[in-house]
């Protein structure tokens, strides 16, 4: 065959086959492949960015959050501080809180803090005093998370323990005999009751109250041969008070529905203290007066260094069948235990207030009891004495969390307390035998088995917890103590409650921290 025709067949073969066509095909489908990859990956990748942010923006906001509500808290725990002259909360160069002025704007100086996994917060407060947008005060709170930012307002006003003012106290209207008297209104029955449970009361086989009034904003459920004599007031749109198997109210007293707010401790504890309090006079001495003022108190056993106080617990316990007498004034601490006889005694001429710390701050677990008394140990004053018109008995008061559940509990005892147990955060069950000549106060508040509240003619709240309007000296209508005539007593209760909330948009200003909220 010519050389010419053999060329002319072998292009023609070449143009009709369809060998080597398998690399270039499959490279292109690997691109192919890649590009559709590539896609899927930078898709993913931006999901994954915005799921992160999001997830940083949760972060942020709930660090402004804590912020506000930690500004809340030290606002009410130093509220008695403040005034026109010093009407903001600073850090000292110690870092630790005074009231001081505010920086000219009418703000007060930003305050930071953290709150784990790496979110943060700062918050500025207005000066209390200058109002806030029809307020009393503002709190703006800027959290921050991995870079991002959230910032909110928080409106607060202040308010009083009762849910209504009473400016003066009414003259109660004599009632018939047997029954309580009736003053004008009805806000003879405003504040703290005797035995108040914030969410709600339980009396049961054989509890009972004489004298004192009972309230929640919750409900009341008296059964198994309890009895309530004295009023009784139950929350707003909860179910009327139950009574059942052989239960009763005495004849003479009302229900009645009403919410109450309830004062926190943190509203009224003394500013300074974790700093200056009486637990100086509990520490075993190391040698005469060494450390100043230890062993001021009496205890009836050996002194030891973790009896009856242990400093790193912060912790008042006893020996068995010991007593303790405390003369001091305010004690600061986590948990007072005491079992098997052992008498705790104020002694003459002390008022003695035994304030509790927050479990966060005492690291406690969830359901501690933080005043736990048993097996017949008890609580007296040498100060009350009704025949002579002393009145004086000690003061529990605990400031509890919102967060961590605590509680207090009083069973197997069979003897005679005088004492106001306040506890608005945490539950309080109280069981087995015991009388109480005082008042109750809890979250919730449970009576089981023969535990009896009463009060003597005479008795009052003291200021930091009273009723307003109620009066020191003044007489009611017969049978309706703490109702008559007369001045009302000055409380030191000042407290703010959030009102409004808001989300900011935009940056804060320069002097104006509460821009674009």
């Amino acid at each position: 065959m010519r050389p010419i025709a053999r060329l002319r067949r072998r292009l023609r073969l070449l143009l009709v086959s369809e060998s080597g066509m398998a690399l270039p095909v499959a490279m292109l489908a690997t691109v192919a492949s890649l590009g559709l990859a590539g896609a899927a990956v930078v898709s993913s990748v931006d999901v994954q960015q915005g799921t992160h942010r999001d997830s940083d923006s949760k972060a942020a906001i709930a660090a402004a959050d804590a912020g506000a509500n930690v500004a809340r808290l030290r606002l009410n725990r130093y509220a008695s501080t403040l005034s026109s002259e010093a009407p903001c909360l600073n850090v000292n160069l110690a870092g630790m809180l005074e009231a001081g002025p505010s920086e000219g704007d009418g703000w007060c100086a930003p305050i930071e803090g953290s709150v784990g996994g790496g979110a943060a917060y700062s918050y500025q407060a207005s000066a209390v005093g200058d109002g806030c947008g029809g307020h009393e005060l503002c709190v703006v709170a800027t959290g921050s998370a991995d870079g991002v930012t959230r910032r909110i307002q928080v409106a607060f006003d202040e308010q009083g323990p009762g849910s209504e003012e009473d400016e003066e106290g009414e003259e109660g209207e004599e009632g018939e005999e047997g029954e309580g008297g009736e003053g004008e209104g009805e806000s003879q029955y405003d504040g703290i009751e005797g035995l108040t449970g914030v969410d709600w009361v339980h009396l049961q086989q054989n509890a009972s109250t004489h004298e004192v009034n009972i309230g929640t904003n919750g409900t009341v459920k008296v059964e198994n041969n309890a009895s309530v004599c004295g009023h009784i007031r139950y929350g707003v749109g909860q179910p009327k008070p139950y009574f059942a198997l052989n239960s009763q109210q005495c004849e003479g007293y009302e229900e009645y529905e009403e919410n109450v707010v309830v004062p926190p401790v943190s509203s009224f504890i003394p500013a300074d203290i974790a700093t200056d309090n009486s637990n100086y006079r509990l520490v075993k001495c190391a040698s005469t007066d060494v450390p100043a003022g230890c062993e001021t108190d009496y205890y009836s056993k050996k002194w030891q260094d973790d009896v009856p106080w242990n400093a790193g617990s912060r912790t008042i316990s006893a020996a068995n069948n010991a007593s303790l007498t405390l003369s001091g004034g305010d004690y600061f601490v986590c948990r007072v235990i005491l079992a098997n006889n052992v008498e705790l005694i104020m002694g003459n001429d002390a008022q003695v207030r035994i304030f509790f710390d927050t479990p966060e701050n005492c690291g406690l677990g969830s359901g501690t009891k933080q005043l736990d008394i048993g097996n017949n140990a008890r609580i007296t004053s040498t100060g009350y004495q009704p025949d002579e018109g002393q009145f004086a008995v000690p003061g529990f008061y605990l400031l509890g969390s919102d967060s961590i559940a605590t509680k207090v509990e009083w069973s197997n005892n069979s003897g005679t307390n005088e004492v106001i147990i306040y506890a608005p955060k945490s539950d309080v069950v109280v069981k087995n035998n015991a009388t109480f000549y005082g008042a109750i106060v809890g979250k919730t508040v449970f009576l089981w088995n023969n535990v009896h509240v009463r009060y003597d003619e005479g008795f009052l709240l003291p200021p930091e917890i009273a009723p307003p309007g109620e009066e020191e000296g003044g007489e009611g209508g017969e049978g309706e103590p703490g109702g008559g005539e007369g001045e009302p007593s000055e409380s030191t209760l000042r407290y703010f409650v959030p009102e409004a909330y808001v989300e900011c948009s935009g940056e804060a200003l320069s002097g104006q921290p509460d821009a674009n909220c």
